[in-house]
């Protein structure tokens, strides 16, 4: 199917690296920087993928792509029947292939471009960042939360993901996100919110989508108490241990995406680094199937006299040295 896409709805899927694939708004890609007179980003990328062997044959290095530029015509001969093709994430198209025409056609001043619309699935996932996760927690005026449990993708994410936060209030944080999701509400987007006992979920999907893209997952107390249909042990802890973390937290900073257009930093909130390993080891503990969480805390723990404190004096969870040198052995 060929339609006409809007230029500035389409961004690219580039290769870090360490060839994790992040989508790039057109004008921070090194393609695009190239057409506009700054080459050093581009010659940069080509090497990288020169060294992660994704340079395929006839991958056009900085001198080549700028005397194609200079010749280059869309759709027109000796490129008539050479049509860019894109794939519809939500209200976006990422760019299957042909970012050196598009970004050509981008620097002539072209509004749209011709493209053939793929449904097929990428060989390479990467992350899908199609919502600003990054604008929500650097607008939202609400301080009384951290994010848990991160893997280390913050403020990326993938298809299916979800953010888990600890909060003073959820009904209010919850507030505070969904005014500033109003903007994917009117891209179509169906912005789905769940009580679910303890929390609240925020779902995301995509128009034209059936499934969930990213989840914010909220809560105001601490979950152990629950049980599933899988194996579970249930975990007391002190309430008071929730207004610790909460006022010890710690902030950290990130770098916008290269997904939108903001530029330099930003921060958000989140456990120090003995309550993170505690809230994951509570994890691990009251779900047993969650090898991650305790792995990370294998890998992870420094200090565990503060560590077996902790635990110990908040929760009914019994260990010592002894445990953790068993744990970590």
């Amino acid at each position: 199917m060929i339609k006409e896409i809007e230029i500035d709805e389409i961004y690219f899927r580039l290769f870090d690296d360490e060839g994790i694939i992040h989508p790039t708004k057109i004008e921070n890609s090194p393609v695009y920087n190239a057409v506009c007179g700054n080459i050093e980003p581009y010659v940069e990328y080509h090497k990288r993928m020169v060294k992660l062997g994704r340079a395929k044959a006839g991958y056009m290095n900085a001198e080549e792509f700028l005397e194609f530029e200079r010749e280059f015509n869309y759709l027109e001969p000796p490129y008539e029947n050479d049509y860019v093709r894109v794939k519809q994430t939500g209200h976006l198209f990422a760019g299957w292939d042909g970012a050196h025409r598009i970004c050509c056609e981008k620097k002539k001043g072209k509004k749209t471009i011709k493209s053939i619309l793929m449904d097929g699935n990428f060989k390479h996932k990467g992350y899908s960042n199609i919502i600003d996760v990054a604008k929500i927690f650097s607008n939202i005026e609400y301080e009384d939360y951290i994010i848990i449990k991160d893997d280390d993708m913050f403020p990326n994410y993938v298809d299916h993901d979800d953010l888990d936060i600890l909060c003073k209030d959820r009904k209010v944080l919850c507030e505070y996100i969904l005014k500033e999701l109003d903007e994917y509400k009117q891209h179509g987007y169906d912005i789905i919110v769940k009580e679910k006992g303890v929390r609240h979920h925020i779902d995301l999907i995509p128009p034209g989508f059936s499934e969930l893209n990213f989840r914010i997952d909220l809560l105001d107390e601490f979950p152990y108490l629950q049980q599933f249909h899988h194996h579970t042990n249930k975990i007391e802890v002190k309430d008071e241990f929730y207004d610790v973390i909460l006022e010890r937290k710690i902030k950290k900073e990130f770098k916008y995406l290269v997904m939108f257009g903001q530029e330099g930093t930003f921060e958000s909130n989140f456990p120090n680094e003995v309550d993170d390993l505690v809230l994951r080891f509570m994890e691990w503990v009251w779900q047993p199937h969650k090898s991650r969480h305790i792995n990370y805390v294998i890998n992870n723990i420094q200090d565990t006299s503060e560590f077996i404190d902790i635990v110990t004096n908040y929760t009914n969870i019994e260990i010592d040295d002894d445990y953790i040198k068993e744990l970590i052995i």
